[in-house]
Parts: C-alpha cells; structure tokens; sequence
C-alpha cells in the first residue's frame, strides 16, 4: 500500500502546480494590462502642493488658421548696392560690416585721375562760355547799330549757345559724382569721389579694400534696410478662396522666444506654382523692432481667415509623453487618467483640443499642475 502513496500524492503536487501555472497565465493578460494602463494616484496633498485645479472643457471662440509656410524677405526698396559711377583705386572705406548707416553717410572714397580731367574741363569751357558772352554782346551791339556783319553775330550767339549745352553737360556729370560745380567754379577741386549711402540700414558686405581698384557700376557695398521685412508665403489651393487684403498672419521663430509676430496680407497671387498648387502670398510685418528676424528665414505661420468655437483648455493642462499630448481626466479625488488629444490653435492661454474618445458630459480635467502629476507617473514608473 505505500508503494502507491507517494506517487498519488506526487502526483496531486503536480496537479495543484499545474492549476497554479494555468491559472497565472489566465491572469497575465490582466495584470499587463494594469500595469500598461494610464491611471496615475496622486492625493489631495500632493494636489495642494502642486496647486491642481480641475473643471471642464471649455467652449471657446478662437481664429480660424490656414497654415502657410514661406520665409522672411525684403522689397527691392529694401536693399541697396552701391557701385562707383568711374572706376578708381579706393583711398578710404569710412564703414564695416554690420555698421547701421544713415542715408547720405560717406561710404568709401576712391581717386581718379579722371575725375580732375573732368572738373578742369569744367572750368575751361566755363571760361570760354564767359568770353563767348563777351564777344556775343559786342557783336550785338554792333549789329543794332548795322555796323557789323550779320554773319558774325549769328556766329557768336552759335557760339555761346554750344558751349552752354557743353557746360550743363559737364555741370550735370559733376552733380552726379558728387562734385558741386560751384565748389569746382571757386577751385575747390577735388581729387577723390566720395560714395554715399542711398538708403539707410546696415551694412551687408563690403567686396574691396584699401588700395584696390574698382571697375565702373560694379557693386562694392551691399546695404539693407529691415524696418521693412515682408512674409513670402505659400498657401495650398485649397484654401485660397478663404484668403483676402487685410487678413492678419502670425509666426514665431525659435530665436524669439516662442512669441507669435503679426503681419498682415497686402497682395495675393493670381495664379499657382509648381506642381504642389500653392499660392504666392505676401504679408508686411507690423512693428518690426524684433532684431531676430532676417531676410531669408524659413517661418511656418498661420492666416487669420474668420472665428469658430471649440472645446479648449489651458495652455499648462497639456502635457507631452512618449510623443503624444495628453490632458488628464479626473476619476475621483486622487484618481487621474491621461487622455490623448489632438490639439489645434493657441489663443489667449487656451488651446483648442480634439479628444477621439467619448466621455462623460461632465468630466473634469486638470486645468493647471498636470506637470507635477506627469512627473509622478514617470517617478513610478522608474521604481517599477
């Protein structure tokens, strides 16, 4: 007889491990799913502590926003190339790059030797033109009293009119170097051009340096002007029956520490580009004192097309886990659950949201401290 007992009871032993095993397994499922699930604990002291506060959804009016991306540029008033009207070798550069000029500063001096020739025809054909004279007033008096030959007195007054179209030729080439004629007249001569800025704004770049020599209408100067940057934008066909003249535009850029800047639309294109369909839009930043903004930055922004209401919450009531944004729902007084969201715009503190779930009509949600409940949940899943 116990030969048999250790067997059966052997035997029970393994039954009952058996019916262990199987019976874990059954509950594995469950027990992952506790622990995969997004329910965080968080008691009414630590909620005091981190200054929760909890309500509803709230149906807000926000602007309605067509994406539009594009980057930062200026109007052909904006820039500036200045470029020699004679060639020379440069004498002095008065500037740097990056220097904020004002219009009319003396840029750069350059010297050449055509530039006397110039000023000492001036005054040679000034002198003829006042010996002409003479001779003109001689002629006419001798010709009223019909003691001289008429054909000397048409000659002179030829004369006299040939070298005043010569002398406001010249007159007009030294006004337009810079050169006063009058100074030149007194001998005030000169043997340097001097380059002034035709705008203000700042220096962009400089192509020469002391001693080189500059070839005619060839840019050594770059200057730009920013107080007029203006938005390039590129919006999709589908949205371009919502554009109009008027509508403002924001964007923001890392650089400025995440504040939107406005601007507002002045022209809309009247045909599409590329094979993407998009229409050229062009926006003027208003206010532009922001010294983070250059022409030639890529923005992403937004068009202000009319209002809508939605459901919105705080700005501080999202969070972002794993790459997705959550706002948390409260179960009881210590009980919270993250909800994944969809969100819109941001408006005012508020930012619109899309929640793909339904939930009760009277749920609340975390309106403030949601950090310090996503920290917790973090803080146990790292005991864990």
């Amino acid at each position: 007889m116990k030969r048999y007992i250790l067997p059966a009871a052997l035997a029970a032993t393994l039954l009952a491990a058996g019916c262990s095993k199987q019976t874990e397994a059954v509950n594995e499922p469950h027990a992952a799913e506790e622990t995969a699930t997004d329910i965080i604990v968080f008691t009414k002291e630590m909620q005091q502590v981190s200054q929760v506060e909890v309500g509803p959804l709230q149906e807000r009016t926000l602007s309605t926003r067509v994406p539009a991306k594009g980057q930062l540029s200026l109007p052909p008033q904006g820039k500036a190339s200045v470029s020699p009207l004679v060639g020379g070798m440069v004498r002095s550069i008065h500037v740097i790059e990056g220097d904020y000029i004002q219009k009319g500063k003396v840029l750069a001096t350059i010297e050449n030797p055509s530039i006397l020739e110039l000023q000492e025809a001036y005054l040679s054909v000034n002198s003829q033109l006042s010996m002409a004279r003479q001779e003109y007033e001689r002629q006419k008096m001798l010709s009223d009293e019909q003691v001289g030959a008429l054909k000397k007195y048409q000659q002179a007054s030829a004369d006299v009119q040939v070298l005043e179209a010569k002398r406001n030729s010249l007159r007009e080439q030294l006004q337009t170097l810079g050169i006063s004629p009058d100074n030149v007249e007194k001998g005030r001569i000169t043997r340097s051009l001097s380059l002034r800025a035709p705008i203000s704004g700042f220096v962009q770049s400089i192509a020469v340096n002391l001693g080189s020599y500059t070839e005619p209408n060839t840019p050594i100067l770059q200057i730009i002007d920013d107080s007029h940057l203006h938005l390039d934008l590129n919006v999709f066909e589908k949205d371009f029956q919502r554009l109009e003249k008027g509508q403002k535009v924001v964007f923001s850029l890392p650089n400025v520490s995440g504040e939107e800047v406005e601007g507002e639309i002045f022209a809309i294109g009247k045909s599409f580009e590329g094979e993407a369909r998009v229409v050229p839009v062009h926006a003027e930043i208003k206010n532009n004192q922001n010294k983070g903004l250059l022409p030639g930055m890529y923005i992403n922004g937004f068009i202000l097309t009319g209002k809508h209401t939605t459901s919105s919450v705080p700005e501080a009531a999202i969070v972002l886990y794993k790459n997705q944004q959550y706002i948390f729902q409260q179960l009881d007084d210590k009980t919270f659950k993250m909800v994944p969201v969809e969100t819109g715009i941001t408006e005012k503190g508020f930012t619109e949201v899309r929640i793909g779930q339904e939930l009760p009509q009277d749920a609340q949600f975390v309106q403030q401290g949601a950090s310090y409940i996503l920290a917790e949940k973090m803080k146990t899943e790292v005991a864990e």
